[in-house]
């Protein structure tokens, strides 16, 4: 143990203080001193951005591949092999045309032998409206009715769904006009005249009933065939009797 009167601080006396080496701290400073004297090295240039271009390859390589695909894809209308794979030689030929159901066409209402828009209103749910063009005489079903009109007759022949009229006069016989039929809904001939109109082609004009409405059609009778004509259906196509329809008829439009 140390007496309390002796300080440990005071053996630092006994050890010798180093001499500095004037040679080391001049080469140190001297390549401090040359360290900040030179100048700093230039940093390395930086990479030139390309752009747009660095996208060029990779666009061109996918419209390639695209390219391909589309070549080697079989095309739609290509026949078909035993084992499914669409066959070479079929490759650029037409489709077969698509065979029609066989069923009598329903085209529009034609006037003179040019379409008109719309059909005559009032007609009824389970009745389509006249067609222009029936089916040949040697096709038409057998006679169900004839009615008897002043100078001529109509006939009305019934076949399955639909319902066949045909204007007869002087032994010439020509159908006109043919109405298709929903199950369960009847077809009667009320009433049918004729008109010459000054100038104009003879009318025809029917009364029928579809269901439970009443309606009257008129055609127009031509050496050619007989026509519906829908804008003269709808101005008298609600008209109660004969004189009133040949009053709308002579009234201007």
């Amino acid at each position: 143990m140390t007496s309390p009167r002796s300080d440990p601080l005071d053996l630092l006396r006994r050890i010798p203080v180093p001499e500095p080496d004037p040679a080391r701290m001049q080469a140190t400073i001297t390549a401090a001193r040359a360290r900040f004297a030179d100048p700093a090295p230039a940093p390395p240039p930086a990479p030139r951005r390309l752009g747009w271009r660095i996208w060029l390859a990779p666009a061109a390589g996918a419209l390639a591949a695209l390219a391909v695909v589309a070549l080697l894809m079989p095309q739609p209308d290509a026949p078909q092999l035993a084992d499914g794979a669409p066959s070479a030689e079929g490759r650029g030929l037409a489709r077969e045309p698509v065979t029609a159901p066989d069923r009598l066409a329903e085209p529009p209402p034609v006037r003179d032998g040019a379409s008109e828009p719309g059909a005559p209103p009032g007609r009824v749910m389970g009745a389509r409206p006249p067609q222009a063009m029936p089916p040949p005489d040697d096709a038409l079903p057998a006679i169900a009715q004839r009615h008897d009109f002043d100078g001529f007759q109509v006939a009305v022949r019934a076949g399955g769904d639909s319902v066949t009229l045909s204007f007869l006069r002087d032994g010439a016989e020509l159908a006109f006009d043919r109405r298709s039929l929903d199950p369960g809904v009847g077809f009667a001939l009320l009433d049918a005249f004729l008109l010459a109109p000054p100038d104009e082609p003879e009318l025809l004009l029917v009364q029928s009933r579809v269901g439970t409405a009443v309606n009257w059609d008129v055609f127009t009778v031509r050496p050619d065939g007989i026509r519906l004509s829908a804008e003269l259906s709808r101005r008298v196509h609600d008209a109660p009797d004969r004189a009133a329809v040949a009053g709308r008829l002579a009234a201007p439009e």
